[in-house]
This record gives C-alpha cells, sequence and structure tokens, in this order.
C-alpha cells in the first residue's frame, strides 16, 4: 500500500469523523447562540424603527384631527365630514368618557382590553394604532381650555396603515442572515478543524506505517521459531531443556495471537470474498494451536461441536476465536476449565475465570479497554472481536460474574443445507 493510500484510509477514519463533528456541532450551536441574540436584538430595533416610523406618521394625522375638532367646537356631523375631506383615508375612533362610540370608521372590532388601554402606540391584526387624548390645555383660536372642556371628554383612536408584509419581510431578513452566518461560520470552522487536524493525521500516519513494517519485521521471527520447535526431534531432549522449549513454544504461540491483532488493526485488510466457513473445523485447528497455552495452566477444555457453518473470511473469524480463547485462557485460574459449544449457528465459549464487573461490561468491547491490567494486553482484543462480528452480521453477548467466570455467545443466521459447499 502507498503512502498516500494509507493517508486517505486515515483521513476518512470514523473516529476523525466523530471528533470533526463533535466540535463542529458545539462550536455551530454556540455561535447560533450568540447570533440568535445579535439578530434578535436587532431585529427588536428594526420592528421598533418600523413602528416608530408608522407612529410618526399618525401623530401628523391625530394632530390635524384635533385642529379640525378645535376649530369646530364640538363633534358633528359636519365635523366629521370635514375630517374626511382633509384625510379621505382616516381610520379613526373617537369615544365619550363612558367608552361609547361618537363616531368610528375602524371597519373592524376592537377587543375590550384595547380600548382599556392607557395612552399609546400598539399593533393589532397587523395595524399600528395610536390611542391619545388631548393634553390638558391646547390653544384653540387663541383660547385656552381645561380638562374640563369638551375635547378632554374623549378618547381618539386612529388605525394606520398594516404593517404584516413589513413584519415578515423583516423576519425573512433576519432568518436568512442568520442560515447564512452559520453557514459561512460553519465552512470556516470545518475547514479550520481539517486544517488543525492535519498534523495529528500526519502524525497518525507515520505510527501506522511504523506499526505495519513493525509487525512486518515481527512475523518472520516468529514464523522461523515456530516452525524450528515443531521440526525439533524432541525425543532426543532432555526432560529440563524440555520444559525450556515449551516455554519458548507457548512465548512464541503467544506473540503470534498478539501479532495477528496488530496486523489486523494497523494494516488496511484486504476486504476478501465471503465464503462457507466450517466453524467446527476451524475451532479444531485453532484449539491445537492453542494447546501448549492449556498445557501451561493445566486447563480442562470440554467441547461440544456439532456441524456449523458461517458466510465470512477464514482469517477473519479465526481472528474472533483465537481472541475468545485467548481471553478465557489468559484470565482463568490454573487448573481452571474452558467449555466451548458449538451448534449450527451458535458458538459460546465459558471460562472459570475471575470474572468483570457489572459496571464495567458496558465497556468491555471498547479498544484500549482494560479492567484487569495485571495480565497485559492492549486492550484491542475485544474490540476487534465486536468489529470482525459486527462485519458479518454476528450477535455477539457477554455474561460474567465475578470469582466465577464469563460467558461469551456468538449467534448467527443458518446457512441452508443447500449452500453449503
Amino acid at each position: 500500500m502507498s503512502i498516500k493510500e494509507e493517508m486517505a484510509i486515515v483521513m476518512s477514519n470514523d473516529e476523525e469523523k466523530s471528533v470533526i463533528l463533535k466540535i463542529l456541532s458545539l462550536y455551530i450551536i454556540t455561535t447560533m447562540i450568540f447570533l440568535g441574540i445579535f439578530f434578535g436584538a436587532y431585529y427588536n430595533r428594526s420592528y421598533g424603527l418600523i413602528l416608530h416610523e408608522r407612529s410618526n406618521e399618525l401623530r401628523e394625522v391625530y394632530e390635524d384631527l384635533i385642529r379640525t375638532l378645535d376649530k369646530n367646537h364640538s363633534i358633528n356631523q359636519h365635523t366629521l365630514s370635514e375630517l374626511l375631506n382633509v384625510n379621505p383615508n382616516l381610520h379613526v375612533m373617537i369615544l365619550d368618557k363612558n367608552k361609547v362610540p361618537v363616531y368610528n370608521n375602524l371597519n373592524m372590532v376592537l377587543p375590550e382590553k384595547y380600548l382599556n388601554k392607557k395612552n399609546g402606540i400598539y399593533v393589532f391584526d397587523g395595524y399600528v394604532f395610536i390611542d391619545s387624548k388631548p393634553p390638558k390645555h391646547r390653544k384653540i383660536h387663541k383660547k385656552n381650555l381645561s380638562r374640563s372642556d369638551l375635547f378632554s371628554q374623549y378618547q381618539v383612536i386612529i388605525r394606520g396603515s398594516n404593517i404584516t408584509s413589513d413584519i415578515w419581510w423583516l423576519r425573512v431578513k433576519m432568518i436568512g442572515f442568520l442560515l447564512l452566518s452559520l453557514l459561512s461560520v460553519g465552512v470556516i470552522a470545518y475547514f479550520l478543524l481539517k486544517f488543525s487536524l492535519k498534523p495529528y493525521k500526519n502524525k497518525i500516519s507515520f505510527l501506522n506505517r511504523f506499526i505495519k513494517d513493525t509487525t512486518h519485521e515481527i512475523n518472520t521471527p516468529i514464523s522461523v521459531i515456530l516452525m524450528s520447535i515443531e521440526r525439533i526431534e524432541k525425543e532426543e531432549i532432555s526432560e529440563s531443556n524440555l520444559k525450556k522449549i515449551n516455554r519458548i513454544h507457548i512465548a512464541a504461540k503467544t506473540l503470534a495471537s498478539i501479532y495477528r491483532n496488530i496486523a489486523f488493526y494497523s494494516v488496511a485488510q484486504q476486504k476478501d470474498k465471503s465464503i462457507c466457513v466450517d466453524v467446527k473445523e476451524l475451532l479444531e485447528q485453532r484449539l491445537e494451536f492453542f494447546d501448549p497455552l492449556f498445557v501451561q495452566k493445566n486447563l480442562n477444555i470440554r467441547t461440544s461441536f456439532a456441524p456449523s457453518f458461517i458466510n465470512a473470511t477464514i482469517d477473519e473469524m479465526g481472528c474472533v476465536i483465537d481472541n475468545l480463547l485467548s481471553n478465557a485462557i489468559k484470565y482463568n485460574k490454573k487448573n481452571g476449565e474452558i467449555q466451548i459449544n458449538l451448534e449450527p449457528n451458535k458458538l459460546s465459549i465459558k471460562d472459570t475465570g475471575c470474572g468483570i464487573y457489572e459496571e464495567n461490561m458496558k465497556n468491555i468491547f471498547e479498544r484500549y479497554i482494560r479492567y484487569n491490567h495485571s495480565q497485559g494486553g492492549f486492550g484491542i482484543g475485544l474490540a476487534l472481536v465486536k468489529e470482525l462480528c459486527d462485519r458479518y452480521g454476528v450477535a455477539i453477548k457477554c455474561e460474567s460474574k465475578v470469582g466465577e467466570g464469563s460467558l461469551f455467545v456468538l449467534e448467527w443466521k443458518k446457512i441452508p443445507s443447500s449452500k453449503i459447499l
């Protein structure tokens, strides 16, 4: 594999995408809060400006109305006709002190709460209203009138133009600007994150290449050691030396198992085409491989095998079995027991080891998680098992009790007999 291809694998890593997504989400959410506050304040200000502009127009109309009323000294048909002549588009309601309309051409019904409002400006049904009473003193033909005069007894409500379209357009602009700002911030933040993570990705790429090269170099001496031990004529070796060779054999087998796990994680595996794997045959082969480790701890292996097949690759299914058997050996006690049951679409491996605490059960399939540091390891075995099981649709579950041991159960879809070669 070329460096460029390996870099592509690193850059498309799900964990990297997850980190970028989390940081980007947090950044966008916090930015959205600040932008929401900013645009909210800007919206209120713009809304107030629209209301202020329309209310100024109404104040001018109100002044014209008052001047007309002041000039006629009364509210009658002549006065009202003159009001409409001055401003044909005038929509006004004049109420007496008992809140009874003296004149009303608003062409709409105002709720009671608006009729009882104090002087001011408000919006109802999309229209701007000005509701005010004459001041305490007003000059009428150079004559002062007090509050007891005629016009101080009336409440005048004037309806202005409809501002619904202005408010909607304002909202559309605010939402548009908000979304555009968020999009811009998101794009900038994304590229900043990618740029910031680039040195780390280069480091990861370098480590991946280093581990790949290292594991490749380790594989050759391990294979040589295992082959050499298997070819030794043990009959000619003394009993003391034979024990030493057996220990070397066990250590080499352990290294081979560790190498296999690291190789699966560090080297981009080419996805071979799944075939119909004979799980029983594969399981027997792996048990033979681990036999020196069983003997070292004097473990009693109880098996019950039925013919079983699965659509997978031999190497990856072997890796699953190796890791489960390795854990059953590693965390078992001396003179303990391992029960292995194989059914047509189910495999269970039970040990009599130390067990797993209940609060730790939810994390046992996470990478680099270890709960028993005295036994060594990298914490990648069960994570690799879960990854491979998910790849082939195998359901895996674990039951464990501290001091009694653990049970791992794998279940998959049964292959029809017609598809078994």
